[in-house]
């Protein structure tokens, strides 16, 4: 059987309609060794820790930028106790989810980046890889980065031009793709999926959302990454097998400390 990390979703933070140990059982029946579970705000840490632990999965903390408000400075506070206070949890392989969103209107842009670069900072700080969310906001997000380069990771859910893809890539950062792959009109990402060089991409889900075309409805599960990875085989014309072991050694070089979850 393929073996399959799915490197982003939210799982025990947001409703797929089963318990934790249907999503571990389902997602270990679809192959899927281990996952990382993405924090949108404080009231999360300690929640995710806790499912991650449960389902033997890694999992990231940090601030979503759609759901900053006027206490985020405060909980920028308790995101740096947190992630200070279990540097040592072989659970924590993370800081995310974080970033820009410049898409949804009346959204704070200058807060949004002031919190973003003290992620960073504190990714930076920590050695730990970072999951970025970028809508309409790619430029900024990538000029971000720039100014802390010893901070790597994921570009969550990319949906960037090839021309940004490569150059993310470039710069050593990997690629996550998801449901939006199963839609032929989802041209951009499919393009990039599609040209990228297999050792920057990554799988994910985001579950429970960005629902693939076969369930539209959604939710999205942690075990529709095999059928993913049979759209990309598709989109690139190459063997499922090939880029299914290339995905995962990228996922463990994505973040580092699923190695030691992996091994167990």
């Amino acid at each position: 059987m393929l073996e399959f990390i799915d490197t982003h979703n939210h799982v025990g933070l947001a409703s797929l309609g089963e318990t934790l140990e249907a999503v571990a059982a389902k997602s270990k029946a679809a192959g899927v060794r281990c996952a990382v579970i993405t924090c949108a705000a404080a009231d999360d840490f300690e929640r995710a820790a806790e499912a991650a632990r449960a389902l033997h999965w890694g999992y990231c903390v940090g601030l979503h930028p759609l759901y900053l408000s006027e206490s985020s400075f405060e909980d920028l506070k308790r995101l740096r106790a947190f992630a200070l206070s279990h540097r040592d949890d072989p659970h924590l392989v993370g800081i995310g989810e974080i970033g820009l969103d410049f898409y949804v209107e009346g959204l704070d842009r200058q807060q949004q980046e002031c919190v973003f670069k003290e992620e960073l900072a504190l990714a930076q700080e920590l050695y730990l890889p970072v999951s970025v969310h970028s809508r309409r906001a790619l430029f900024k997000v990538m000029e971000c980065l720039a100014a802390y380069p010893g901070v790597k990771g994921a570009l969550h859910a990319f949906s960037g031009s090839v021309e940004q893809a490569k150059d993310a890539a470039s710069k050593g950062f990997y690629l996550g793709f998801g449901g939006a792959l199963t839609y032929p009109g989802s041209k951009r990402v499919r393009a990039c999926a599609k040209v990228l060089a297999a050792e920057h991409l990554l799988l994910e889900t985001d579950a429970p959302d960005m629902a693939p075309a076969f369930r539209s409805e959604g939710p999205s599960h942690p075990a529709d990454l095999p059928a993913y990875l049979e759209e990309l085989s598709r989109i690139r014309a190459e063997s499922s097998d090939t880029l299914s072991a290339v995905i995962y050694r990228n996922s463990l070089n994505a973040f580092p400390k699923l190695a030691a979850l992996t091994a167990q």
